[in-house]
This record gives C-alpha cells, sequence and structure tokens, in this order.
C-alpha cells in the first residue's frame, strides 16, 4: 500500500503478497520481496517485474530481503540466503542492464553471514550491514565498496554486545555519523538500544559511541534516511 501525507488517501500497489517495501529515489517505483526473489512495480501499478532470484527451469535456491536502492536508483542491494546451508551474503543487482535476474553479485562471502536490511551510503560508494561470522557468535557492524572491494569491520564491541539494522546519516561523505540497534541494553538481556557512531575517514574504526535511547523496550531496526530532503521532493 501507498499512503498519500497530505491527503491522506491510500491505494493498493500490488495485491497478493509483499514485504519490505522501499521507494526508489525519484519516489516513482517500489522494491519489495516476495517468496520468489525482489520486485519491482510502479507507484500506479504499473511495469511489475522481477529483479533477482529467477529460477524458471528449477528448484528455489536462494531468498532474498531487504531491498534498498542506489541513490541513482541504477542499483539494488538486498541480502540473500543460501538456503541448502542458510548461509547469507549481501548482493547488488544492477537494474540498467538487459542481464539476468541470476546475474546479481555478491559482495561479502557466504561465510562473513551479512545481512540486516544492508543500505548504500549518499554518495553510493559504500553499503552497510552487520555480519555475523561463521564460528563467531557476535554481531558487528561493517561496510564495503559496491563491488565488493574494501570489506571493513566498523566495531569491536565487548563479548556478547551485537550491532543490527545500521543507517548512514544524510550528511555522511566517507565520513560522519551512522546510528544502529544495539544488544543487550537497558532492561531484560534481549532489549536492544539505538546508538549513534561517529566514523572518521583518516581512521575508519570507531568506538566513539552515544546511546540515544536508553528505554526498557525493545528499540529496533533505526532508519536515517539516506537521501538529503531534496531529492526526496
Amino acid at each position: 500500500m501507498v499512503l498519500n501525507t497530505k491527503t491522506g488517501d491510500e491505494r493498493q500497489v500490488v495485491g497478493v503478497e509483499g514485504f519490505d517495501p522501499a521507494f526508489s529515489p525519484d519516489g516513482h517505483s517500489l522494491a519489495f520481496r516476495r517468496p520468489a526473489g525482489i520486485w519491482i512495480v510502479g507507484l500506479d501499478g504499473s511495469t511489475l517485474h522481477q529483479v533477482t532470484n529467477e529460477h524458471p527451469n528449477r528448484a528455489l535456491a536462494f531468498s532474498d530481503f531487504g531491498p534498498a536502492f542506489s541513490p541513482d536508483g541504477k542499483k539494488l542491494v538486498f541480502e540473500r540466503t543460501r538456503l541448502e546451508d542458510d548461509h547469507t551474503a549481501v548482493f547488488v543487482q544492477s537494474l540498467d542492464s538487459p542481464g539476468s535476474p541470476e546475474d546479481a553479485d555478491r559482495i561479502t562471502p557466504w561465510k562473513m553471514n551479512c545481512e540486516d536490511h544492508p543500505e548504500f551510503s549518499p554518495s553510493g560508494n559504500w553499503v552497510l550491514f552487520s555480519c555475523e561470522p561463521e564460528g563467531e557468535a557476535i554481531e558487528e557492524l561493517y561496510w564495503v565498496h559496491p563491488n565488493g572491494t574494501g570489506l571493513y569491520r566498523l566495531t569491536y564491541a565487548p563479548d556478547d554486545v551485537h550491532y543490527e539494522g545500521s543507517s548512514f546519516s544524510p550528511e555522511f561523505k566517507g565520513w560522519g555519523d551512522i546510528v544502529a540497534a544495539r544488544w543487550p541494553a537497558y532492561g531484560d538481556y534481549d532489549n536492544s538500544d539505538v546508538f549513534r557512531m561517529h566514523i572518521e575517514a583518516s581512521d575508519v574504526q570507531s568506538e566513539e559511541t552515544v546511546n540515544l535511547t536508553k528505554s526498557q523496550n525493545l528499540d529496533d531496526e533505526p532508519r536515517w534516511g539516506t537521501y538529503p530532503p531534496s531529492a526526496r521532493e
């Protein structure tokens, strides 16, 4: 569904099923997931088409989640789970080429188990996500270039501390702030709070963190909003 915040009017864009909707930068389309992959549709319900994980001649091998557009609208980033072993990786799919939906590029190793709604930086130069590498029991924040180079661990939290659901500040330019949920936090062990972290270009790793919520409730999946206001108008 889409809702006009000025008039209150709402309408159905697609029927049957659809999850994890994400607006395109120009506001004219939505990316969303179905069990068989990621799809894109116009806000008027036109041009519905599948863009990832299309296997017409064999059984489904992957499950895709959490699509997000690049700032120029030419790529999608998403997380993909390999069903045979339940490993997860981050993929980038080009939208301006005639290639098959199976042409998506994997930009993180399967053994890293990277996921949690990956997001492009405002410049499109980085992708942010969390990973829980095979054999480890902690979830840390990482980033990588959209071509798969420059994979870097951003946080080194104490044992039993997990980061997830991260997002770039709209002003991020290779340095600046990000937000993420971190648990355990206040209250019960499985609670999480929203933290802000500052990243410096000269020293990518940063433990300068500020707890923004300090809540007794579960505070999760913070989304700062990648695009500046002028791009959303």
